[in-house]
């Protein structure tokens, strides 16, 4: 790596921003050309703060190959609205290319339109089906080995929602004890297809630091937090009270917290 280089790579470490601001300013084969040269991970950190429509015509002038290891290196939510610009040929192309565990929650949240609740929620969700027992269930919380919600949901055998179980529930009952003896069935659930401005002063974000998300079938799709719903809409910081983002917040911190101790520790 020579001069010019290691100056590049240090400048857009530490000022990621202020270099994707010079970036949007340049055409995008000269973009294009640049992201041909160094690593993806400084890729990413050039494009995710980018404006999606500057970033996907980018990403259109790079060959297929380089551009599927971009896109599959940046969070899941500047994948979406990247894509979103393209055109729908040049998307399907990358979608077919991509890695399926990360084309399989894009094809799910393409196929919603913008700023309704199935466009920000998360597809990728930890779930139980409800004949499991709460031992069974603690091992499949062990082998996840990712952070998930406070509250764990709980599907029927054809995917639909049975309920949710409190993560604290789940830890203090019996190995043998059923999952549905603990789970909550009067959950409030979201569609997918309603706007995302008719839930952010949703009452239930007082009680629930994520919701589930079904479609009109009733089968899970995926679970929307509460920052989720903050940063999607310009309007949420002034329609939720402060104090009940500020107690989600921490409540769901509180749960991470405890559950990346417990995910580390040996199983039983």
């Amino acid at each position: 790596m020579d001069t010019d280089e290691r100056i590049l790579e240090a400048f857009i470490l530490n000022h990621g921003r202020a270099a994707t601001q010079i970036l949007e300013e340049l055409e995008p084969e000269e973009v294009a050309n640049l992201l041909k040269e160094i690593p993806v991970e400084l890729g990413t950190k050039v494009l995710e703060p980018m404006y999606a429509y500057k970033a996907s015509r980018i990403l259109e002038r790079l060959d297929r190959a380089c551009a599927i290891e971009i896109l599959e290196a940046v969070d899941l939510k500047t994948a979406e609205l990247v894509m979103r610009q393209m055109e729908e040929s040049h998307c399907n192309s990358l979608l077919e290319g991509l890695a399926s565990e990360v084309s399989n929650p894009l094809r799910l949240k393409l196929k919603n339109q913008e700023n309704t609740v199935g466009a920000l929620m998360d597809p990728i969700l930890f779930s139980l089906r409800k004949s499991v027992r709460v031992g069974q269930a603690l091992t499949f919380l062990r082998e996840h080995k990712r952070p998930v919600s406070p509250h764990v949901f709980v599907v029927n055998q054809d995917k639909t929602l049975y309920g949710v179980v409190n993560l604290q529930d789940l830890f203090l009952a019996d190995n043998e004890t059923l999952i549905t003896a603990l789970a909550n069935r009067d959950v409030p659930k979201l569609y997918d297809d309603i706007p995302l401005e008719t839930i952010i002063n949703y009452e239930s974000w007082l009680y629930y630091y994520a919701l589930p998300v079904t479609d009109r079938a009733d089968v899970l799709v995926g679970s929307l937090k509460l920052e989720t719903v903050r940063r999607g809409s310009v309007k949420s910081e002034e329609m939720l009270d402060k104090q009940a983002i500020r107690a989600g917040a921490a409540l769901g911190e509180l749960y991470r917290i405890g559950l990346t101790g417990f995910l580390q520790s040996p199983g039983e």
